[in-house]
């Protein structure tokens, strides 16, 4: 247990002359759903305005080539791996495990836009969608007083005199004891957060908190997903009472996260004891997919249709993480500022399918509902000190880097497909 917070500690004890109550654990999550589409709005319309001006240039009256546009509009839930830097750690301040600070589990507006041209059977299309998502999430930990409240009692039985308090006799000489006893107990745990995320130890103390102290963690997340693809394909003659077509051709995703954290110790004003963390993590995938789709007729003007797709992908992973540590109660201020940068590269694959039943009110406008999941074998997540690692005085620990886990997207949308008349 770091000398700085055995100061913290006798602190807390004149100060409140006893340790914290019994430990609490909250959250609380505000999801804000908006249609933000800064960041892709420039890549889509380019692209799109490419096939507007083939659709426009085109002669009604003798052109074979079938143009439409499918504009749609949902929601899309999004499941992504957690991360955190926040640790629960015994007495020797040995990394026991993570407390999550936010839920991964998030929804937003969905928009989407489909530009497509067919001659004969053949057909190409070019397809973009955008998804944004916004929360802010509030816990608190701590950890249990009890052992704590039973190390100050062994403590003041073996090296206090009779009717002493444990900040009295708490010396230069003394301390020792106190820090192994701590360390000894099977039962002791703190709670708090890596000092520096890319591995380095702080010049002294550490950011984890004795005497059972809580920490609140306020967390803001933006997660931005989007995506362009430009597909060609051609449909089968139909067979029986349905149609199918397969398709392939050249595919780019983005998924960025933005995260913005300030943690305290609790029982303090918020300024004492702090850390501020801003974190990018940002996901590029270029590669190319293949799908098949089919439509079934069901009666006259209604049809249901199934769209299958398997993608392959080059993933680009990039961190970028600044973290400020603010330590002020103990006998040393701690005042540091960490900036962190790693990146990381493999393969990656999603398999997805598409539903949707459609009605066509006019031979040039169908409506469409459909619903739709996807699945990413690889989504970048952060992971910070190991398990087992030591966060006390001087000692160093693995740095942030990034690692990965699977996810699944959901979504429910509205489409209006619309040919213009040859």
């Amino acid at each position: 247990m770091a000398a700085i917070k055995i100061e913290q500690g006798m602190e807390i004890i004149k100060q409140k002359g006893g340790p914290v109550t019994r430990s609490q654990k909250y959250g609380k999550r505000q999801a804000l759903l908006y249609p933000n589409i800064r960041k892709s709005a420039s890549v889509l319309l380019s692209a799109f305005i490419l096939l507007c001006f083939q659709v426009s240039a085109a002669s009604p009256g003798t052109s074979t080539e079938d143009f439409y546009i499918k504009m749609g509009a949902g929601i899309h839930w999004l499941d992504l791996p957690e991360s955190s830097p926040f640790i629960r750690t015994n007495g020797r301040e040995e990394v026991l495990g993570f407390l999550d600070h936010y839920d991964g589990k998030d929804d937003g507006a969905l928009i989407s836009l489909t530009l497509g041209k067919a001659h004969g059977h053949r057909f190409t299309e070019l397809h973009g969608f955008f998804t944004s998502y916004a929360s802010r999430h509030t816990r608190e930990y701590d950890s249990d007083p009890g052992p704590w409240a039973e190390v100050r009692a062994r403590f003041q039985d073996q090296h206090c005199p009779p009717g002493a308090v444990l900040g009295e006799c708490l010396t230069s000489q003394t301390q020792h004891h106190l820090l192994d006893l701590i360390g000894d107990d099977p039962h002791v745990r703190t709670v708090g957060w890596v000092g520096r995320i890319d591995g380095r130890a702080l010049p002294f103390g550490s950011a984890i908190f004795a005497w059972g102290d809580p920490i609140r963690i306020r967390t803001k997340r933006e997660v931005d997903f989007y995506g362009l693809d430009w597909v060609t394909g051609k449909r089968a003659e139909p067979a029986g009472q349905s149609g199918a077509s397969t398709y392939f051709g050249p595919s780019y995703k983005r998924l960025s996260q933005d995260i913005r954290t300030f943690a305290y110790e609790s029982n303090r004003a918020p300024t004492v004891n702090n850390l501020t963390l801003s974190e990018d993590l940002d996901a590029s995938y270029l590669g190319g997919v293949i799908g098949t789709r089919r439509d079934f007729p069901l009666r006259p003007d209604w049809s249901f249709t199934v769209d299958g797709t398997l993608g392959l992908y080059y993933l680009d992973a990039d961190y970028h993480g600044k973290q400020r540590t603010f330590i002020s109660s103990g006998m040393f201020a701690i005042d540091e500022v960490t900036n962190h940068r790693t990146s990381d590269r493999r393969w990656a694959a999603t398999l997805g399918l598409q539903t949707s039943l459609n009605v066509s009110f006019t031979e040039n406008m169908t409506f469409r509902v459909g619903a739709g999941i996807e699945y990413l074998s690889d989504v970048p997540t952060m992971r910070y000190a190991r398990r087992g690692e030591s966060l006390g005085p001087g000692d160093s620990h693995s740095p942030a880097r990034i690692g990965y886990s699977d996810a699944f997207g959901y979504s429910g949308s509205v489409f209006l497909e619309f040919r213009p008349s040859k």
